[in-house]
C-alpha cells in the first residue's frame, strides 16, 4: 500500500514538472498580451480621434453635420461643391438642410445653369428621383 501511495506522489510529482516546463502556458500568456495591446492601441486611437474632434470645433456644427451627410452619401469634391453653392443660392437655415428637401436641388435643376446635369445626378443620389427628359421621336 505503501508503494502505491509513493507511486501516485512520483507521478504527480512529475506531472507538476511537466507542466511547469511547459512553454504553452507562456506560449498563451504571449498571445493574450499582444492581443490586449492591440486592443489597448485601438481604444486610445478612438478617444484621441474623438478628443482631437472636439478641439477642432466642428463637433456639434453645422459644417460638420454637412461634412458628415456627405461622406456618409459617399459624396464626391465635386458633388460636395455643387451642395454648398446651392445652400450658398437658397441659404437655408443649415446646409444640412438639403439633404431632406429635394425642393432645394429642383430648384437648381430649373435654374439655368451649366451644372443642372450635376444637381440632376445629386437628386438621383440623394433622393431617388431622376429628372424627367423629353420625349424624343
Amino acid at each position: 500500500m505503501l508503494n502505491l501511495i509513493f507511486a501516485r506522489t512520483r507521478s504527480l510529482d512529475e506531472i507538476a514538472r511537466s507542466s511547469y516546463h511547459s512553454t504553452t502556458m507562456s506560449d498563451n500568456l504571449f498571445l493574450i498580451s499582444w492581443m490586449g495591446l492591440i486592443v489597448a492601441f485601438w481604444v486610445g486611437l478612438y478617444y484621441f480621434d474623438k478628443w482631437r474632434k472636439s478641439r477642432s470645433g466642428l463637433v456639434g456644427s453645422a459644417k460638420s453635420l454637412f461634412l458628415e451627410l456627405c461622406r456618409t452619401h459617399g459624396l464626391s469634391r465635386k458633388e460636395r461643391s455643387l451642395l454648398l453653392r446651392a445652400a450658398k443660392l437658397y441659404q437655408p437655415l443649415e446646409p444640412a438642410v438639403i439633404f431632406v428637401d429635394p425642393q432645394i436641388l429642383a430648384r437648381c435643376q430649373k435654374a439655368p445653369s451649366p451644372e443642372k446635369e450635376g444637381y440632376a445626378g445629386l437628386s438621383a443620389k440623394l433622393f431617388g428621383i431622376k429628372s424627367k427628359q423629353p420625349a424624343s421621336n
